[in-house]
């Protein structure tokens, strides 16, 4: 077992509201733990093990808020992950109308274009409709005059 297994196991964690906090242990169940954790065999006791025991009420503090400091840093780093994964998401959507309004746009003016070109096809048809009825009407005239004319020259005088 590690250094840093042993010592988290000197600073047992309890769930709070999403972070972990260690209580305070009193000094004589430390001694208990570790005792545990080194086997009751205290002629295996390297020269890391031997660091252990020399742990003060100070020391477990300062390892008790560090722990608690990396702890709410890791929040505040999820944290931080989160609102940049929201922000992608909303460039995303952001985009995406960007692009509906961009693609609005290329159709309305294909429309526009093509209702240019309707517009001047009837006015072209509309002018020759005017042509032919103006057609029409002179060679109805034209056709009332001959008749006039042939009336006109048979009538004796």
């Amino acid at each position: 077992m590690t250094i840093a297994e042993k010592s988290r196991a000197l600073l047992p964690t309890a769930q709070t509201g999403g972070r972990q906090q260690s209580p305070r242990a009193p000094p004589a169940a430390l001694a208990e733990q570790e005792e545990s954790f080194n086997g009751g065999d205290s002629e295996r006791q390297g020269p890391a093990q031997m660091l252990l025991p020399e742990l003060t009420e100070q020391d477990l503090e300062a390892m008790r808020l560090r722990e608690e400091a990396v702890l709410r840093l890791e929040s505040d780093l999820l944290d931080v992950t989160q609102i940049l994964k929201d922000l992608a998401a909303m460039v995303s959507e952001q985009g995406e109308a960007v692009d509906s309004i961009e693609a609005s746009l290329e159709a309305a003016s294909s429309h526009t274009e093509a209702a240019s070109q309707l517009l001047a096809e009837a006015s072209r048809h509309h002018l020759q409709r005017h042509k032919m009825k103006c057609y029409f009407l002179s060679a109805g005239v034209t056709a009332v005059l001959v008749v006039i004319l042939v009336i006109a020259t048979s009538v004796p005088k």
